[in-house]
C-alpha cells in the first residue's frame, strides 16, 4: 500500500481521497508547478496482471487525446513499465455525482437535466475521437464546487474501429447502467453510451434507477428484457417533453434510439430553454 507522504516522482501524496477496485486515488502536489493534482495509483495486487496494466493504459491513452470541459484532463502517466503504475489528472473539488444524489436528491427535474446535458457534451466530445465510455454512471461523474460537471475513469473504454464503429462487447462495466446489447453480448457501438445517460437521467429525475433486483443476475435480465415504469408515471413532474427524451434514450434496440448523443443534447436543450 503507497502511503501519504510518499514521492511519486515529482507527485507528493497528501492524502487519499477515493477507492476503487482498480486504484487508490490521492490528492498530490506537483512539486515542479507547485498545483494540486490527483494521482490514481493501481492497486499492487493487480500491477502484477497485464490485463489490469492494459485496463490503466487503455484510460490513460485514451483521455490524453479527449480536451473538454466536462472531461476530467489529464496530466501525466507513469508508463506501464514503472514500479508504480499510476496516472496524474486535475484535482476536482467537489464530489461524485452519486455521493451529490445520496446526499440531496434533485427535487426538480430541471436539475437532472442540466447535470445530464453536461455529461452529454462530454461523451459527444469524446465519440467525436472515436471513444466509446462503457462505464457512464455517477460514481464516474464529479461535480465540481462551481458546478462544472466533469466524466471520469475511461478505465473500461474502447477505442471504435473507424469503419466497422462497432466493438464486441465484453460483460465489463456496472450492471445497473448496461445496455440490453452489452447484456445480451452483442457489437457495440456509441448508442449503448446514450443508454447508459438515459438511466441516469431516469435515475436524477424519478429518484430510483430503473432496472433493479435482489442480485446483478436479476438486473441483468431485466435490462435484456427492458422493462421498466415510465419516468411520466413514477414522477408526473417530470412532464411529457422529458419523459421522451428518457424513453427514446431507452429504447430496447439501439435503432430506436437518438442516433448520436448529440441528438439528446439538442433535446435536452430545448427542454432546458422551454
Amino acid at each position: 500500500m503507497i502511503d501519504v507522504g510518499q514521492v511519486l516522482d515529482k507527485y507528493e501524496l497528501l492524502e487519499r481521497v477515493g477507492q476503487g477496485g482498480m486504484a487508490v486515488v490521492y490528492r498530490g502536489l506537483d512539486r515542479s508547478l507547485r498545483r494540486h493534482v490527483a494521482v490514481k495509483v493501481l492497486h499492487r495486487h493487480l500491477a502484477e496482471h497485464p490485463e489490469a496494466r492494459d485496463r490503466f493504459e487503455r484510460e490513460a491513452h485514451a483521455v490524453a487525446k479527449l480536451h473538454h470541459e466536462n472531461i476530467l484532463e489529464i496530466f501525466a502517466y507513469s508508463g506501464r513499465d514503472s514500479a508504480e503504475s499510476y496516472i496524474v489528472t486535475e484535482f476536482i473539488d467537489g464530489a461524485t455525482l452519486k455521493q451529490a444524489i445520496t446526499d440531496h436528491q434533485p427535487r426538480f427535474a430541471e436539475v437532472g437535466a442540466l447535470i445530464v446535458a453536461q455529461i452529454c457534451r462530454a461523451l459527444g466530445h469524446a465519440h467525436g475521437h472515436g471513444v466509446l465510455h462503457r462505464d457512464v454512471k455517477p460514481e464516474n461523474v464529479m461535480i465540481r464546487s462551481d458546478g462544472v460537471v466533469k466524466l471520469t475513469d475511461f478505465g473500461i473504454s474502447q477505442m471504435l474501429d473507424a469503419q466497422r464503429m462497432t466493438v464486441t462487447g465484453q460483460l465489463l462495466g456496472s450492471p445497473a447502467y448496461m445496455s440490453p446489447e452489452h447484456v445480451l453480448g452483442q457489437p457495440l457501438d456509441f448508442r449503448t453510451d446514450v443508454f447508459a445517460t438515459g438511466i441516469v437521467l431516469y435515475q436524477l429525475t424519478v429518484g430510483k434507477l430503473p432496472f433493479e433486483g435482489k442480485n446483478p443476475h436479476e438486473i441483468l435480465k431485466r435490462i435484456a428484457d427492458c422493462k421498466f415504469v415510465d419516468p411520466r408515471q413514477a414522477n408526473p413532474r417530470i412532464g411529457n417533453q422529458l419523459g421522451k427524451i428518457i424513453l427514446r434514450a431507452m429504447a430496447r434496440s439501439p435503432d430506436d434510439r437518438y442516433p448520436v448523443i448529440g441528438a439528446m443534447l439538442a433535446d435536452l436543450e430545448a427542454f432546458l430553454a422551454g
